[in-house]
């Protein structure tokens, strides 16, 4: 916390006016009925309930009294409602470990962080050395458009290799995920058995995760753009061409190649910590990071809703 609120003095933008005292934050206690974990009590403390600095954290009273009175109805003890996620989805955090959680469906999505690391996480967004990176990402994405061919060329003949390996298994496919290898940074299509996809969603307890991770993957056929790597440096560069791969799969796409190859699945690129999909802008694209935002307001790119959605068609 007192990283956050240093960090925010020297930018200008801590607003020690909105901050609750003790004693509010003491009669809150008594109207909600329920002991407010110390992290949220030194959080109410130092920031209030700010609407100008933590958007994913309620800036209402009465809506924190209210959705928190809500959970506890439907017997979710161990945590506290911290935000309504853009007015969707709640936001929890347990109140042992302070590990938030996004409710859909009365499902717990982890979000992977903790409520203190999305508050370091939202500061940090407002760094404008950020916005020098992404200039520098789109700049090299245009000096890879020559490679543009040579790299559909390769995802063709990979893709067209792995279709081969799972028709002679008398397979199917039920997700593709372009990688990088993150030992050699070499390229590969990893793809997941729609066979063991059934098999897993029919487990008493289903690991969501491991069905979108692309090593756990029954597939993997590497992608052949070594000339294309040669001038691949940096992690701005490998950027570059995740961006330049989605746009290759947003063509193939339009153009129905999909369509021909297979009947259903779901296909994406894990570019560093994010999943960046067909249906997804350049411009989404490049902004795209892991925060929470983005897990909020694309919570259907969890495993679990990837999931979901896959069952659906079955």
């Amino acid at each position: 916390m007192e990283k956050v609120i240093e960090t925010l003095i020297q930018m200008n933008r801590f607003e020690q006016e909105k901050r609750l005292s003790l004693e509010d934050i003491r009669v809150l206690n008594e109207n909600l009925g329920k002991h407010i974990p110390d992290f949220f009590i030194s959080y109410l403390n130092n920031f209030g309930f700010n609407d100008n600095l933590f958007g994913e954290v309620f800036n209402e009273e009465d809506d924190f009294v209210e959705q928190n009175e809500m959970i506890q109805e439907l017997g979710y003890s161990d945590y506290i409602a911290i935000g309504d996620a853009y007015n969707e989805n709640l936001i929890v955090a347990h109140i042992e470990n302070q590990q938030l959680f996004l409710i859909e469906d009365d499902h717990l999505i982890d979000l992977e962080m903790t409520f203190s690391q999305m508050l370091i996480q939202t500061v940090e967004a407002l760094d404008s050395k950020k916005i020098d990176i992404i200039q520098q990402v789109n700049s090299a994405y245009e000096s890879l458009q020559h490679h543009k061919t040579t790299l559909r060329n390769s995802f063709i003949e990979s893709f067209s290799q792995l279709n081969s390996a799972v028709t002679n298994n008398q397979d199917s496919l039920y997700g593709v995920i372009i990688a990088k290898n993150t030992t050699h940074n070499l390229y590969s299509l990893y793809a997941g058995s729609l066979s063991t996809f059934r098999l897993e969603i029919n487990k008493q307890t289903v690991d969501y995760n491991n069905l979108w991770n692309p090593e756990k993957m029954n597939y993997h056929q590497p992608i052949s753009i070594d000339e294309i790597l040669k001038n691949i440096k940096t992690e701005i560069d490998y950027k570059a061409l995740d961006l330049l791969f989605l746009d290759l799969l947003r063509e193939l796409k339009e153009e129905g190649y999909f369509i021909d190859q297979m009947n259903r699945f779901s296909i994406s690129i894990q570019s560093d910590h994010v999943n960046l999909f067909p249906e997804d802008s350049y411009q989404e694209s490049l902004m795209k990071e892991n925060n929470l935002e983005t897990k909020i307001r694309r919570f259907w790119e969890s495993p679990y809703d990837r999931t979901r959605l896959l069952i659906e068609t079955l």
